[in-house]
């Protein structure tokens, strides 16, 4: 039996290197893009919930026949339906403000806003949630 040692290949050590070098840029590259999307899911997520809870506080106020409301504060909004009352803290580094919409909006027994207008989620990303008078239908549209 025969054994060459001077025929066996195998990886030289630049190789190596540079192999394990474009793979940590590669990583690196995925890791540092992940926050932000991270970012815009949590917005996305917080306009999606307010928009539910509306939902929630028209679809309460029908079928209750009382009215409801959603009162927004400066760290967190609340939904009154009775004498329920759902607290909703915004998460941290976001902000919700409404823009043409008063502090408060309430659905009355026949489920009719009292006012129209709009909300601006502000985060990574920037959602504007409309309230219609008269129909209640709500709208979210990314600025």
């Amino acid at each position: 039996m025969n054994i060459k040692l001077n025929e066996e290949k195998g990886f030289t050590l630049l190789e190596s290197l540079l192999v394990l070098s474009l793979a940590s840029i590669l990583l690196i590259a995925v890791f540092t893009t992940l926050p932000p999307v991270y970012a815009n899911t949590s917005v996305r997520q917080a306009a999606w919930h307010l928009k539910n809870d509306i939902m929630l506080a028209q679809q309460t106020s029908i079928s209750t026949h009382q009215r409801t409301n959603i009162l927004f504060h400066r760290n967190e909004y609340q939904v009154v339906m009775g004498d329920k009352v759902i607290e909703r803290p915004y998460t941290t580094g976001l902000s919700i403000e409404p823009l043409t919409l008063k502090n408060r909006l309430e659905f009355n027994e026949k489920g009719h806003p009292n006012a129209g207008g709009k909300i601006r989620i502000k985060g990574h990303a920037v959602y504007d949630i409309t309230i219609f008078l008269g129909s209640g239908t709500v709208n979210v549209e990314r600025k």
